[in-house]
């Protein structure tokens, strides 16, 4: 069984807050860990609705997906790359992934000119990302199963020997099964099916 290094990823374990102050104005960075874009919209809208009286929410976002990342960012009404991008260059940097950074500010009357927002925004999600607790985690792609009833316990086994998750059964006619399988391993353990059950396993 060969594993590859590239499925997994590392992100962070829960939601944390950090709080700092340039020249009078309040930046608060909330990390968050998200699995999807969906996810990451609906935690900067519930951060947002937070902090509704804040001067901006600005945010970056970086979901790993198969292929190229997703990546998500605004400056939120600042002046053009002052906010987002630093916000992002920061989650690129710790090498993270499945992460949401939303750095509120409430404005302290004095302006900080673009590239002293840039160096607040930057400093703000760099204090909230370095205050999180780190966890590595996998890329899982999920397995639609069918295969004859007496195949369930040869099925039960390979999806055992890779350390696959079953997530949802059936039995009918046939029977069915939906797995989560580390996204290296997808090729192998298809090729183990198809061999234990004597090529009578389909694959949606």
């Amino acid at each position: 069984m060969t594993l590859n290094p590239s499925d997994e990823y590392l992100t962070i374990k829960e939601k944390v807050c950090f709080k700092t102050k340039v020249l009078g104005s309040v930046f608060i960075a909330t990390a968050v860990p998200v699995d999807s874009v969906p996810s990451a919209e609906k935690w900067i809208g519930k951060i947002s609705a937070e902090f509704f009286d804040a001067t901006h929410n600005c945010f970056a976002a970086r979901i790993r997906q198969t292929g190229e990342d997703a990546l998500k960012f605004s400056d939120a009404g600042e002046p053009r790359g002052t906010a987002g991008k630093p916000i992002l260059s920061v989650i690129e940097s710790e090498n993270l992934h499945n992460v949401l950074v939303v750095v509120t500010r409430y404005f302290g009357g004095t302006k900080l000119g673009t590239g002293g927002l840039a160096r607040a925004y930057k400093q703000a999600a760099q204090g909230g990302l370095q205050s999180a607790e780190r966890i590595r985690k996998l890329v899982q792609v999920e397995l639609c199963l069918t295969y004859p009833l007496n195949m369930t316990g040869k099925v039960s086994q390979v999806v055992a020997k890779f350390g696959a998750t079953i997530t949802d059964r059936g039995f009918q006619k046939e029977a069915s099964a939906r797995i989560l399988v580390r996204n290296g391993l997808l090729g192998q353990i298809k090729k183990a099916l198809v061999d234990a059950t004597n090529g009578q396993i389909r694959f949606e």
